[in-house]
C-alpha cells in the first residue's frame, strides 16, 4: 500500500479513536483537576503541597511500568499476529506485577530510611500510604494503556469514567464531611483505581494467553527498546516536578502548594496534549509498520500542526486570565503569581509539540532521541531553578521549567527531521525492525 494511500485510511480511521480519546483525556484530567482543586480548597495550601509532592513519587514510579512495559507493548503489538499479541499481553501483565513488586519494596526502604532520619512526619505518612496503594493505582494505569494500544479506545473510557465517579463522589464525602487531608485523597483515588482496575481484569482475562517460555525473550525485547524510554519518561518527571521539590526544599510546602495551583490551571490543557498524544502514539507505530517513515512522518506533522495551532490559543486566554482563574477556583491566597502564570502558559506550545514528536520518535525506533532530549531540558530547568529561586521563588522555578520544556522540542524537532529525512533517502542503517540500543 502507498504511503499517500495509507494516509488516507489512517486520517479517516484517526477521526473518530482522537474525538473518542480527546473526551477520555477530558475524564482523567478532570477527576485530577478536582482532586486537585479539592484538596487545595477544602484542606490548605500545605495539604495541598504534600499532596502535589506525594503524586510527583507516584508518577515517577507508574513511568517506569510505562517505560518498560506499557510503551513497548503499544510500539510491537501490531506487528503480531492475533495469537502472540494474545501471549505478549499475558506475558506484559506478569511483567506489570513483577515490576510494581519492585517499586512497592523500593518505596517501603525509602519510607524506613526517612523515618529514622527524617522529621518530615506527614510527608512520610503519605508516602506508607502510596506503599499500599501502588499496586491498585498502578494497574489501572496498565489497563488504560493496553486498551489505547489496542485501539480500544472506549474501554479506555468507560474505565476512567468508573474511577471518576468512584473518587469524585469519595472526595465530595470527604469535604462535606470536613475531612479532606492528603493522605485521604490518595485513600479515595487508590480504592477508586482498585474497583475499576480488578473489574477490568475480571472481563478481559479471557484475552490473555500465558505462555512462560516466552516471557524472558519478551522482557528482553521490552528492556531494549524501553530502556531509552525510560531515561526520557524519568528527565520528563524529574523536570516537571523538579520544582515542587525545590520550593519545598528552599521555602516550604505552602509555596509548593501556591506553586501546585497555578499548575493546576495551566495543565487544563493536558486533556489535549495527553488525549491527541494517546491516539498518535499507536497510530503512528502503526503506520510506520505499514507504511514506512513517509507514513509516520506525515501523520506526526499533521498531529503536531493541531497542537501548536490550539496550544497557541490556550496559552494567550491563560496567560491573560490565569491569575483570576487560580483566585476563583482555589482562593484569595493562591493569587499574586500572574506572571508566572504567563510564563507557564507559553511552555504548553514547547510541552505539546515535545509530547507529538516524542511519539513519533518512538514509533521510528528512534528512542534514544528523546531521552537525549529529556536530559538536555532538564538540565535547563535545574540551573535556571536553582539560579532564581532565592530571588524570583515561583517565578524563577516557572522559568526555569519552561525554558526545559522548550530545549526539549527543539532537540526532538531536529532528531525526528533528521531521523526521518535519512529513512526516506533508504539510509537508515538500523532498518524499520531495529531499535536503537
Amino acid at each position: 500500500m502507498k504511503a499517500a494511500e495509507l494516509s488516507q485510511r489512517l486520517r479517516g480511521a484517526a477521526r473518530g479513536d482522537t474525538m473518542l480519546s480527546l473526551l477520555d483525556q477530558v475524564i482523567v484530567s478532570g477527576t485530577r483537576f478536582a482532586t486537585t482543586v479539592m484538596v487545595g480548597r477544602f484542606g490548605s495550601e500545605s495539604e495541598l503541597g504534600y499532596y502535589s509532592l506525594a503524586f510527583s513519587v507516584f508518577v515517577l514510579l507508574v513511568g517506569f511500568q510505562e517505560s518498560l512495559i506499557s510503551i513497548p507493548y503499544t510500539v510491537f503489538v501490531k506487528r503480531l499476529s492475533p495469537d502472540d499479541q494474545c501471549k505478549y499481553g499475558a506475558s506484559s501483565l506478569g511483567q506489570a506485577i513483577g515490576l510494581n513488586l519492585i517499586a512497592m519494596l523500593v518505596l517501603l526502604i525509602a519510607c524506613v530510611l526517612l523515618q529514622v532520619t527524617s522529621g518530615a512526619t506527614g510527608m512520610i505518612g503519605l508516602l506508607w500510604l502510596l506503599v499500599a496503594l501502588l499496586p491498585f493505582l498502578m494497574l489501572r494505569e496498565f489497563a488504560r494503556r493496553m486498551a489505547f494500544a489496542q485501539l480500544h479506545v472506549p474501554t479506555a473510557m468507560a474505565l476512567d469514567l468508573a474511577v471518576s465517579v468512584l473518587q469524585l463522589g469519595g472526595l465530595a464525602a470527604l469535604a462535606l464531611a470536613d475531612q479532606m487531608t492528603a493522605g485521604a485523597a490518595f485513600l479515595v483515588s487508590g480504592i477508586a483505581a482498585g474497583l475499576a482496575g480488578l473489574i477490568w481484569l475480571i472481563l478481559v482475562r479471557s484475552g490473555f494467553d500465558w505462555d512462560r517460555a516466552r516471557f524472558r525473550s519478551d522482557w528482553i525485547r521490552n528492556v531494549r527498546f524501553g530502556k531509552w524510554v525510560t531515561g526520557a519518561q524519568m528527565t520528563s518527571v524529574l523536570q516537571t516536578y523538579f520544582a515542587h521539590w525545590l520550593l519545598a526544599a528552599v521555602i516550604d510546602e505552602r509555596a509548593t502548594g501556591i506553586y501546585a495551583a497555578c499548575m493546576t490551571v495551566v495543565m487544563l490543557s493536558n486533556p489535549f496534549i495527553l488525549g491527541m498524544s494517546n491516539v498518535l502514539s499507536p497510530k503512528a507505530a502503526h503506520a510506520f509498520a505499514a507504511g514506512g517513515a513517509a507514513a509516520a512522518a506525515s501523520l506526526v506533522w499533521r498531529f503536531t500542526a493541531v497542537m501548536l495551532s490550539i496550544l497557541s490559543v490556550f496559552a494567550v486566554l491563560v496567560g491573560v486570565f490565569g491569575n483570576a482563574i487560580v483566585v476563583w477556583i482555589f482562593d484569595q491566597q493562591y493569587g499574586g503569581h500572574g506572571i508566572a502564570i504567563l510564563v507557564l502558559a507559553s511552555g504548553t506550545i514547547a510541552l505539546g509539540a515535545g509530547y507529538s514528536l516524542a511519539s513519533g520518535l518512538r514509533a521510528i525506533n528512534r528512542p534514544a532521541a528523546n531521552f537525549w532530549a529529556g536530559i538536555w531540558g532538564l538540565a535547563v530547568t535545574v540551573v535556571i531553578s536553582s539560579a532564581l529561586v532565592h530571588r524570583a521563588s515561583i517565578l524563577g522555578t516557572s522559568l526555569g521549567l519552561v525554558g526545559g520544556f522548550y530545549v526539549t522540542a527543539v532537540y526532538r524537532l531536529v532528531a525526528f527531521r533528521a531521523a526521518i529525512a535519512e529513512m526516506c533517502r533508504g539510509e537508515d542503517p538500523e532498518g524499520a525492525s531495529a531499535s536503537s540500543t
